[in-house]
């Protein structure tokens, strides 16, 4: 049975993403299955509490469409607390800027902090120091190594391994299990593209006749950038005279820049598997029909998570408990081959991710820093 909280959480634009989880059995399983449903979305305020608090928000990079989605996901969730004030910063992609951006936090007096710490374990020491200062932390979406309970109150995220064992799977459906793969992730050494990339090298060990072109230890530096993603696979097709499907981990905003590239080659588009974004979706609707071999296979962009990270935080800055799960294994989300369609939708944005229940106003007021 689920539980009562998860009774609660309203209808969300999440289905057809499927938890096979890094949870405990039971209650905590079924509450997990029941927010990747509902985007994270709760009619509970309880984690309010009441006491006057500031809650600190940050993302390391904060300068594309993923890092929006995802501070509007945190900051709309606190704002349904009439007893949270909000101070965000971005770390604009640098990662002294990042840490300085925690320490200065710090020093203002906030009681809690939602952040992404995109420069992983390079972050843990700033981490540490605000949880020593009293903050309750929540990192979410990158992974800062350390200790829950010492080091912060709770890491959460999705699976990265299981994203990167989902989209090769899909990959080998996509090729028929025979063919040559490249993969391209974020900064050098990020965590959520070597997590991912180890799922996807695990995967490919079954089939022998697929060769992941790039390695299974590095990958082509794109900083989850449209134009660098471009760069990158120009660069590849030039080297490569057989490139049979793209494995990108960024949200499939950027992720068209793979499209760009193949289209300045004069090249017949190829399997992309990526995360959501509303403008992939256009762009393969658009193009399928032109482009035989061209297929998408997309994971979940995960921005709701920050609502759950939102209301961890606020709730441990409250002395309230807060027992919702902190590990999501998402499958693929849209497959052009079967199971759920892309959706195009006009009314949104080409940033816009579907899955993060996010609207246009909500983007708008919630997706910035200040």
């Amino acid at each position: 049975m689920i539980s009562s909280k998860s009774k609660r959480l309203m209808m969300g634009a999440a289905a057809g993403m499927v938890l096979a989880a890094n949870l405990t059995p039971g209650l905590a399983a079924e509450d997990a299955q029941a927010i990747i449903a509902n985007a994270g979305k709760t009619t509970d305020t309880s984690f309010c509490g009441t006491k006057p608090i500031t809650l600190g928000v940050h993302d390391g990079f904060g300068i594309n469409g993923w890092s929006r989605a995802s501070m509007a996901a945190v900051r709309s969730e606190a704002a349904k607390c009439p007893n949270v004030k909000q101070v965000a910063r971005i770390g604009q992609g640098d990662l002294q800027k990042s840490i300085a951006d925690v320490n200065g936090m710090v020093s203002e007096g906030i009681d809690a902090l939602a952040i992404i710490p995109d420069w992983g374990k390079s972050q843990l020491p700033s981490l540490r120091s605000a949880t020593e200062a009293g903050v309750k932390t929540v990192p979410w979406g990158a992974d800062p190594g350390g200790q829950k309970g010492s080091d912060y109150v709770d890491y959460l995220d999705w699976n990265e391994h299981a994203a990167g064992v989902a989209w090769a799977e899909w990959v080998a459906k996509a090729i028929k299990g025979d063919g040559n793969v490249v993969f391209l992730g974020g900064p050098a050494g990020n965590p959520v593209s070597a997590h991912a990339l180890a799922g996807i090298v695990e995967a490919f060990k079954k089939y022998p006749k697929i060769t992941l072109l790039t390695g299974d230890k590095d990958w082509p530096v794109t900083n989850w950038d449209a134009s660098l993603i471009q760069q990158n696979i120009t660069a590849l097709l030039g080297k490569y005279p057989k490139i049979d499907a793209v494995i990108n981990d960024s949200d499939g905003f950027a992720a068209l820049g793979v499209v760009r590239a193949y289209q300045s080659a004069n090249k017949p588009l190829v399997p992309l598997a990526s995360l959501e974004a509303n403008g992939l979706a256009c762009e393969y609707l658009k193009l399928k029909g032109v482009n035989a071999g061209f297929q998408i296979g997309t994971i979940s962009g995960r921005n709701w998570i920050g609502r759950v990270a939102a209301r961890k935080a606020i709730a441990a800055a409250e002395g309230l408990s807060n027992d919702e799960p902190n590990r999501f294994d998402l499958g693929i989300y849209e497959d052009s081959l079967g199971g759920r369609a892309p959706v195009c939708d006009p009314a949104q944005g080409p940033d816009a991710f579907t899955s993060s229940g996010l609207s246009a106003s909500d983007l708008a007021q919630y997706g910035k820093a200040e």
